[in-house]
């Protein structure tokens, strides 16, 4: 397990990371882990994050954590706070983005007060080596302008170089004044020659589709260009969309999401080559799995993207995070237990079959924190089939990561169901019969994520401590083979 410690200038050198407590997913100790602002410089990632302690009048804060492989996570000093009373920023340091002019970093954030005519503004700090962090005495440095934009929402800024026009282009989340009350969500946009002066211009991109497109983020990848952005309203989910050239037009890729309802506000960092993609996973009042979901939680594994030939995006979890763990084979001979239905179990291979009902069977061995990886297929025909996780042996309680092939989804629910509540997460999800997918699942404490082919899903899932996991297949037959683990 992996540890983390609190950042001394004085006694520990830049070069020098430090480890302790062994975790896959990353939450400050004295708070939670929301936004992630990631920004790639010389080897690491430095994902600045908004933090909350979720006390009454929680101000949110930015926050610095460091790694150069993407599993051991040093803890830097807070980077920027919210200012003074009456300042653009006394009520709290929102999103932004970081980049680098001319051996300065400039951090663009988002600057929150209710108390103003503009609540949400863009303020402006800078610094030389990612650690201290000096505000614009001019905040903010940018307004919506109300020839385009409505007056509540300008959040999230990212800033790139745009380099066929030479200037630096300026992402806003955004509303428009006009159009479909609820669909006014743009990607505003300001452009500056210098990163000091900005002048607004209208929409990048302004489609209709929802409400405020949170946490706007572009880059270029496989020669073509992707923003992402994240839908607060209706589906809660990271969204991304796929043009040829910067001033669109921009499509929508099939599947255009990431992950499900509960990965959010994803933004992108890499080296030009690589791109990864940081988001969270959100807690649940009481750690309960009938609490309301709330803002913030842990830093999910980071989602390495992969440019497609046709366009879209497919995800995987980064070689270093599987490395970090040493996976071994799975003893099926009495590892795996067969509960119903019809089961062949062969050395690191699984085949359940029942076209009549459900089928499952469980593995005593695998219970609260764990991996669990492999290759999974399903027979034409196949109503549902997938992975038990923490679910009873006599199969009274548990959950299902479960894969429809005639809906094209994936779904992690629980059972049994309270009342008529949807499942817990889900995502669109392409199987073909006969065909090997192979799967990452990580189950730690309280969260569950899991890597599926083209696309991932996270969730939590607080009951069923101590159960096991297991396979299971109704009306159809899967097979899961290339069956390995590893211990968290």
């Amino acid at each position: 397990m992996f540890r983390y410690k609190a950042y001394n200038e004085a006694t520990d050198p830049p070069d020098q990371w430090s480890a302790s407590m062994k975790h896959v997913h990353y939450r400050p100790v004295d708070g939670f882990f929301g936004d992630a602002i990631p920004f790639y410089w010389r080897g690491s990632y430095h994902v600045f994050y908004l933090k909350t302690t979720r006390k009454t009048g929680d101000r949110l804060i930015w926050s610095h954590i460091v790694s150069n492989d993407l599993v051991h996570w040093r803890e830097m000093p807070d980077a920027i706070l919210p200012g003074e009373k009456d300042t653009p920023d006394s009520g709290g340091c929102w999103t932004g983005s970081v980049i680098e002019k001319d051996g300065v970093f400039h951090a663009f954030y988002t600057g929150w007060n209710p108390n103003s005519r503009f609540p949400q503004t863009i303020c402006h700090a800078v610094s030389s080596d990612l650690v201290n962090w000096v505000k614009d005495n001019r905040n903010p440095v940018l307004v919506p302008d109300e020839r385009w934009y409505g007056e509540a929402d300008w959040r999230d800024p990212f800033v790139f170089w745009n380099p066929e026009e030479k200037l630096f282009f300026m992402l806003v989340c955004a509303t428009t004044r006009d159009g479909p009350v609820a669909k006014r969500g743009c990607v505003g946009l300001a452009k500056s020659r210098d990163l000091e002066k900005w002048d607004c211009y209208p929409p990048f991109y302004a489609p209709n589709i929802c409400g405020p497109m949170e946490c706007p983020d572009l880059f270029e990848l496989g020669g073509r260009w992707y923003l992402v952005f994240s839908e607060f309203t209706e589906n809660l989910q990271t969204h991304y969309r796929v043009s040829d050239d910067l001033k669109g037009p921009w499509r929508v890729a099939t599947p255009d999401v990431f992950n499900g309802q509960r990965f959010y506000a994803a933004k992108t960092a890499g080296d030009g080559a690589r791109r990864v993609l940081f988001g969270w996973v959100p807690t649940r009042e009481n750690e309960s799995d009938e609490g309301k979901w709330q803002w913030g939680g842990h830093l999910a594994i980071p989602h390495e993207l992969k440019a497609e030939a046709d366009g879209s995006l497919s995800v995987q979890c980064p070689g270093e995070v599987v490395n970090a763990f040493q996976f071994k084979n799975l003893d099926v001979d009495g590892s795996i237990l067969g509960k119903l239905g019809e089961w062949k179990i062969q050395e690191n291979s699984v085949h359940g079959k029942r076209t009549d009902g459900l089928a499952y069977a469980t593995i005593p061995c695998l219970k609260n924190s764990f991996a669990l990886k492999g290759v999974l297929s399903f027979q034409p025909g196949t109503r549902f089939f997938g992975l038990l996780i923490r679910t009873s042996v006599d199969f009274s309680s548990g959950y299902m990561l479960g894969f429809e092939p005639a809906g094209n989804r994936m779904v992690f629910s629980r059972f049994p169901r309270a009342g008529d509540a949807p499942p817990l997460a889900e995502c669109p999800v392409f199987l073909k019969p006969g065909k090997p997918t192979p799967f990452l699942v990580f189950v730690e404490d309280s969260i569950v994520e899991a890597f599926i082919g083209r696309i991932a899903l996270s969730c939590r899932a607080y009951g069923g401590r101590d159960e096991p996991a297991g396979f299971f297949v109704a009306e159809g037959a899967a097979s899961y083979g290339e069956i390995r683990f590893a211990e968290l």
